[in-house]
């Protein structure tokens, strides 16, 4: 059980929620705070001021103050009108994700908004309640307004919901689940939507598979290494402290332990990059994976409603700025999909050395009598197209501002849109690293190669699950059986276990 707000909340925590591992509370304490904190908004209406979101219009229709019979009623037109968005729908594990993230900011306080509102994020998490959420639709400034008003649909029993994993009305879900819609009051649908908690979701999601996709590329890439019959010097620790990168160090450091054991077959003066240089491109690729991490945990504690309660010398104000900006998490998110789609750059190069005959030294293709046989060339062919894919996808979203609404929101993030893109790069970096596992598992039983100490408990999986290639068959299966190790919580626990 987690009880929000967490302080400090961390990805692992997102993903145990978002994947149903962990349910969630309020704090009493947390209660109490709310309750102090929504006292100062229901204030506001009768003191005269203009307040944004409170008793104004939204965007660039601020300057519009309001009645305050009208305030309640301006908070369903806000979900109403905002609830707008298209394509594919989004995961259920990135939007438990969002609404998660978002539970745990309005549970802080500084929102103003009531226990309730939280405890119907809570609720619906933990009755695995999920809203259906088109990908598209936020800019990434003014948070993510259009996904987060779907969420919000959901709570007021309106639009659609998974219910444990069967699509329905959210009325139809929230009665199976004994729950009643919230009613929204003044300044909660605004404080529900004004954040940037679906890209923060799904950054915080992708990070972590990222984290295990590069302990992945190191096994990929030793495997490459013995199946090559490439050259283990360029990886040693003296030569490492030269150029003291911390991601190079830990990828030299699991290359030295992966190949324990390991003898060469031939001797060469020098390798290619794609080989010599593993360490100095894995190492890099891991650190854009760092960097983005880092800001993806900012953000994930980070409190970003617009406006929001500070409390400064004893006083406290409804204070208007932009915390539900993503620029920092667009351009994190950004530098992630250039640091996987170098992933894919790098393990290609490899993979088109062992198919060739005359770089590989194998016969063409790995396949034993080549010509009525194609062997694993189309294998090649795929990687290629993924990757181009992911050299498209790579081109950053967080420079294409456009301004929206009337020009007051005239630089936004495109944070979800670096998401999106993001995700799929994440999924085809995923195929590039099997289909080198499967060339790699396949060349080294071709050449007769011995499998270093390090490398075995690993090579006899796929050994086992994959059987050695006589003659062309449906490689298709082949690939998404490799797929489906890599992914097997067997598979994970060991290399989690064995791979810095």
């Amino acid at each position: 059980m987690i009880e929000i707000p967490k302080i400090p909340l961390t990805a692992q925590d997102v993903l145990k929620v978002a994947r149903k591992e962990e349910q969630v509370r309020l704090s009493v304490q947390a209660r109490h705070q709310l309750q102090e904190a929504r006292a100062i908004i229901d204030t506001i209406p009768y003191s005269g001021a203009a307040v944004y979101g409170v008793n104004t219009g939204f965007g660039a229709l601020a300057n519009v103050t309001l009645s305050p019979d009208r305030l309640t009623r301006l908070q369903y037109k806000l979900i109403d009108s905002h609830a707008v968005g298209w394509g594919a729908k989004l995961e259920p594990e990135i939007v438990r994700s969002a609404m998660f993230l978002r539970a745990n900011m309005l549970a802080k306080g500084y929102s103003g908004v009531r226990p309730a509102v939280v405890e119907m994020l809570i609720k619906m998490l933990n009755y695995d309640i999920v809203p259906v959420v088109p990908e598209t639709g936020s800019v990434g400034a003014s948070g993510d307004l259009a996904p987060l008003a779907f969420i919000v649909q959901a709570m007021l029993g309106r639009g659609e919901v998974y219910f444990k994993n069967n699509r329905m009305s959210a009325a139809r879900a929230l009665k199976k689940a004994g729950l009643k819609p919230l009613g929204l009051e003044i300044k909660e649908g605004l404080s529900l939507i004004n954040g940037t908690e679906m890209m923060a979701g799904a950054g915080a999601v992708i990070v972590e598979k990222s984290k295990y996709l590069v302990k992945l590329l190191d096994l990929a890439s030793a495997f490459s290494v013995v199946a090559l019959q490439g050259q283990t010097q360029p990886f040693r620790l003296e030569l490492m402290k030269l150029k003291p990168h911390l991601g190079q160090m830990v990828s030299a450091k699991n290359l030295r332990k992966l190949l324990q054991g390991y003898t060469l077959s031939q001797n060469r003066v020098q390798d290619a990059y794609s080989l010599r240089c593993i360490p100095q491109i894995n190492g890099a690729i891991r650190e854009g994976i760092n960097f983005a991490q880092r800001i993806v945990n900012t953000e994930l504690n980070s409190v970003t409603d617009n406006p929001v309660l500070i409390t400064h010398n004893n006083k406290t104000e409804l204070i208007s700025g932009g915390n539900f900006h993503g620029q920092a998490i667009a351009l994190a998110l950004d530098t992630l999909a250039i640091s996987l789609t170098s992933l894919g750059v790098s393990t290609e190069r490899r993979i088109f050395r062992m198919l060739d005959d005359k770089l590989s030294g194998l016969s063409a293709f790995l396949i034993q009598e080549a010509g009525e046989n194609s062997g694993l060339m189309m294998l090649q062919v795929l990687a290629t197209a993924l990757i181009s894919e992911n050299k498209v996808l790579s081109n950053p979203a967080s420079i294409h501002s456009l301004p929206t609404s009337a020009s007051q929101e005239d630089l936004v993030s495109m944070g979800m849109t670096a998401a999106n893109k993001l995700k799929k790069i994440l999924e085809n970096s995923y195929v590039i690293l099997s289909i080198e596992l499967l060339c790699a598992r396949q060349a080294i039983e071709l050449g007769g190669f011995k499998v270093p100490d390090g490398l075995k408990i690993f090579y006899e999986i796929f050994q086992k699950e994959i059987p050695f290639i006589t003659e062309d068959r449906p490689f298709q299966s082949d690939l998404e059986k490799v797929l489906s190790i890599i992914n097997s919580k067997k598979f994970v626990g060991l290399v989690e276990n064995e791979i810095f």
